[in-house]
Formats: structure tokens, C-alpha cells, sequence
């Protein structure tokens, strides 16, 4: 598995240990609006440009990081299960971002897959700007950033 301390895989692999400590099974959707919302988190509670060095696309369902879907697919809509090889990799990531993973994770741990769903759909988000059903446009992440500077209070 690559080093690097802004992996959106291991990340999410982070966030999907938590679920499991409490008995929960989230699947592909959830974790990819999760993981979106965790960027846009991070990148105003730290006043950075991007976390991950992937772009989202605009899907049907809301915003998809690739490099994740891509890892994540083979579980369809089914939960996705960790190995330990995975859980340890996961609990490598640095306790910052352990901290900030666990903040968004206590928000955000029982909405549903689609409540987060239509969270990222609301008029005017920047999913709905970039929203085209012909093509995967690329949601910005200076958008990203700005529409969800409202949401996140500042120490």
C-alpha cells in the first residue's frame, strides 16, 4: 500500500473502522459522500485549497472521488468489509486527521446514504452546479470549499 499522509483510500478505510467499532455497515454510496464532506471539512477547519489530490465528479448520486470508486466498486451496494491488513493501514494516518475523521463521523453517523445524498444535491451546491447528466463534470474544489464554509464553525 502507498505512503502518503493524504490518501483518500486509507482515509476512508479510517472511516469505515469507525463504523465498524459501533456494529455499522456502510456501503460505497455513503462512504463517498462522507470522504467528499470529510475534504470540504478539513479543508476550511485548516484554511487549505485540497486535501486529496483527486477531483470529484458530479454523478448521479452526488459527488464520486475516482481513485475511491475504483477501490470500492467490487462491493456494489452491498456493505464494505475491511481486512485487518486494511484496518491497521487505516489506523496509520496521522491523529489530526484521526481527530477531525471522528468530529465529521460523530455529525454525520446515522444519516443514511441517500439523507447525505440529498445533503450534497441542494440547490446551489456545488455538485449542482456541476450536476450535467450527459457527462461526469468535475465539481471545483474552490466551490466545494466556499459553499461549505457555512457548515463548518471555526475555533
Amino acid at each position: 500500500m502507498e505512503e502518503n499522509t493524504n490518501n483518500i483510500v486509507q482515509d476512508a478505510y479510517y472511516l469505515i473502522s469507525l463504523f465498524e467499532k459501533e456494529g455499522k455497515n456502510p456501503t460505497q454510496l455513503h462512504i463517498q459522500k462522507l470522504m467528499y464532506l470529510f475534504e470540504a471539512y478539513y479543508m476550511n477547519v485548516e484554511n487549505v485549497d485540497k486535501l486529496y489530490d483527486c477531483n470529484y465528479q458530479a454523478w448521479n448520486f452526488g459527488p464520486v472521488a475516482t481513485p475511491l470508486y475504483k477501490e470500492l466498486k467490487v462491493y456494489g451496494k452491498n456493505p464494505i468489509a475491511l481486512t485487518e491488513e486494511e484496518r491497521e493501514w487505516a489506523e496509520e494516518i496521522p491523529d489530526k486527521k484521526k481527530k477531525l475523521m471522528k468530529n465529521l463521523y460523530e455529525v454525520f453517523k446515522n444519516f443514511t446514504a441517500m439523507q447525505l445524498v440529498n445533503f450534497t444535491h441542494a440547490e446551489g451546491s456545488p455538485w449542482n452546479n456541476a450536476w450535467n447528466e450527459k457527462t461526469y463534470s468535475e465539481i471545483s474544489k474552490k466551490d466545494i470549499k466556499q459553499w461549505f464554509s457555512k457548515y463548518v464553525k471555526k475555533s
